[in-house]
């Protein structure tokens, strides 16, 4: 299922007579809604046909069929995108966004959650409604182990952008709750912006590669940590400027 199918404008499909400009919602009423959230149901009219409404409802009941399956095998094992090490994400949001990704033809490697924008007005309408609920998941995440660990960074207003980073450096493998864990037992935060000091520290964590500099504001590596020296044993380094970014925000 491509993004072509999900909007119904199979433009080169043999098939002519099956293919239905979505917009088709707009001005005709619908049987139930479609297989998948992004979908328009089958117009009562079309749905009435002898010949195309089984056609028609056996394709929406595959579609069906397959989420599920999807959504089963996404009970199984957290995908990439999904690894949370600190903690875990909401079993019913990953299956939604397993099953937006095989719909969508995401590739395994695109540690992007919902993958490349979608420029459709419905599917990419879900695909920010998705987003949000991950954003969401993430911000509480995040908060919890910040309060538990290091209480004093959550009245700093630089809180929300250090959760968007640490969300950033899992998604480019690392293992941030860790990052967070060492980065917490170097001794006292600063009173002034703590948030921020503490996001010096996890970057002074991070190990050089030779191609790639992490503390550069776009610097996302492409895999995990390498340093010989274990990330918790290397002592932080006093830094005076502001932290920079790690990874381009979503």
């Amino acid at each position: 299922m491509s993004c072509a199918d999900t909007c119904f404008t199979w433009s080169a499909t043999p098939d002519q007579a099956a293919v239905l400009d979505w917009r088709i919602e707009d001005i005709n009423e619908v049987t139930i809604g479609g297989p998948l959230p992004w979908l328009p149901g089958i117009p009562n009219r079309i749905a009435a046909d002898p010949n195309w409404g089984p056609y028609l409802d056996a394709r929406s009941q595959l579609v069906a069929q397959l989420a599920d399956q999807v959504r089963l095998n996404a009970a199984d094992e957290a995908p990439a995108w999904a690894a949370k090490p600190h903690a875990s994400m909401p079993a019913g949001l990953i299956a939604d966004i397993q099953v937006w990704r095989a719909a969508t033809q995401v590739d395994s490697s695109d540690l992007r959650p919902t993958g490349p924008p979608q420029l459709c007005r419905a599917i990419q309408a879900w695909q920010q409604q998705l987003d949000k609920r991950l954003a969401v998941a993430e911000t509480w995440q995040w908060r919890h182990l910040l309060a538990s660990k290091v209480p004093r960074v959550t009245a700093d207003p630089f809180l929300p952008e250090l959760e968007e980073r640490l969300s950033n450096l899992t998604r480019a493998g690392f293992d941030a709750g860790q990052l967070v864990r060492s980065a917490a037992t170097a001794g006292p935060l600063p009173d002034d912006h703590p948030a921020a000091a503490l996001w010096w520290r996890i970057l002074d964590q991070l190990p050089q590669t030779s191609n790639q500099d992490p503390v550069t504001p776009d610097a996302v590596p492409a895999t995990g940590p390498t340093a010989t020296t274990p990330l918790r044993q290397q002592p932080p380094k006093p830094r005076t400027a502001p932290p920079p970014a790690f990874g381009p925000s979503r």
